[in-house]
């Protein structure tokens, strides 16, 4: 494990065509982050909340123009951003200073953290939207492969992107659904294919991997993405296509994580460096996959962000409803102590997860 860790350290260090896809990766979720901040900011100077800072990166600042009340900053670690609101995460100074966080009234406060997961939800509508003006609205899928995923069955057996798999098992095939259906009936057992590649017809023989869906069902795969069936259309249906899309992907989240919790798995729980090898192997294939999976990582970031977690916005939306309820707010004191315990929890999550994102890589299984 040792001498591939090495490899793929070197690798990291010397491919410029890595480094590249690294870039990417990072210049993406710095958006992603930074467009999440960009909702606390408005809604912050909606209410007339001071945002001391909005940077984008951590670390050492590189540049920094102050505006009014606040310093919009470029710093040195693109790992995302922050907007940075006085009194945010300190007690009421009992001073009347109207540009304290914690002098606005609840529902001023709800928005104004609510804001960041809600405008992720839009970034993703507007992604999914932009490909389906741009590539088109896919509407199936069909038979011929698209991208492959390393280490699996069809790329093992020589399948490349552009083959037409027109047999199954001896069967004609009519369409990419027909097909998909057929390789989730076969387990892990031996099948047959007939591919058309140019000109030529060619024939193979390959055992089928198997995955686990949401619902807890277990099925056949290759290992290959299917190019989709795009229609060109309006911006209208496009843009409908992005909230609909949205909404499609948040169910599907949602069902993931209760199917996860139920049956006790962690294999699709990705951290930093499983997201990364996902966007990398997407970026092989195309500016419309590298583009989707940043609308879906958008999605994701919001429903993660409006999980009750202190540290997180739901854990400070949570609070918020308390005070509420309750009539007065949470000692600030104990809240602060709570979301520094939530923090550290995370941290300790991360390291967790980047360990098994590591060893998946490693192992060559694991991502798309």
């Amino acid at each position: 494990m040792i001498a591939t860790l090495s490899t793929v350290t070197l690798l990291l260090a010397f491919d410029p065509a890595v480094i590249w896809q690294v870039a990417i990766f990072l210049l993406m979720l710095a958006v992603l982050v930074v467009f999440h901040e960009f909702g606390h900011f408005v809604f912050a100077k909606r209410f007339g909340v001071r945002v001391e800072e909005f940077a984008v990166g951590f670390g050492p600042r590189l540049v920094s123009i102050t505006r009014g009340d606040t310093a919009y900053s470029i710093n040195a670690l693109p790992l995302g951003g922050y907007c940075k609101m006085t009194g945010e995460d300190t007690a009421d100074d009992g001073t009347a200073d109207p540009g304290n966080f914690q002098h606005k009234k609840l529902w001023q406060r709800f928005i104004i953290i609510l804001a960041g997961p809600v405008f992720n939800l839009i970034l993703a509508v507007l992604i999914f939207a932009f490909v389906g003006f741009t590539f088109g609205v896919p509407t199936g899928r069909t038979n011929i492969i698209d991208s492959l995923l390393p280490g699996m069955p069809a790329a093992r057996a020589g399948l490349v992107p552009g083959d037409e798999i027109v047999a199954f098992n001896g069967q004609p095939v009519k369409s990419g659904d027909q097909l998909v259906d057929s390789i989730h009936r076969e387990v892990r057992k031996p099948v047959t294919i007939d591919v058309r590649r140019g000109h030529a017809i060619f024939h193979y023989r390959l055992t089928t991997d198997s995955t686990t869906l949401p619902n807890g069902t277990t099925v056949g795969l290759f290992g290959f993405i299917p190019r989709p069936t795009l229609v060109q259309g309006s911006a209208f249906v496009a843009l409908l296509y992005g909230f609909t899309n949205v909404g499609d992907f948040v169910n599907l989240e949602v069902t993931s994580i209760v199917s996860a919790i139920q049956r006790h798995d962690s294999s699709a729980i990705h951290g930093t460096v499983g997201v990364a090898r996902i966007v990398i192997q997407a970026e092989q294939s195309g500016a419309l996959y590298v583009l989707t999976i940043a609308g879906e990582l958008s999605v994701v970031l919001a429903l993660f962000n409006l999980l009750p977690i202190p540290a997180l916005d739901g854990g400070r939306l949570a609070f918020l409803l308390v005070e509420g309820a309750r009539g007065r707010p949470v000692d600030p004191e104990k809240e602060g102590l709570v979301h520094l315990t939530g923090f550290a929890l995370i941290m300790v999550l991360f390291i967790v997860v980047t360990y098994h994102d590591i060893a998946q890589w490693v192992s060559g299984k694991g991502g798309l």
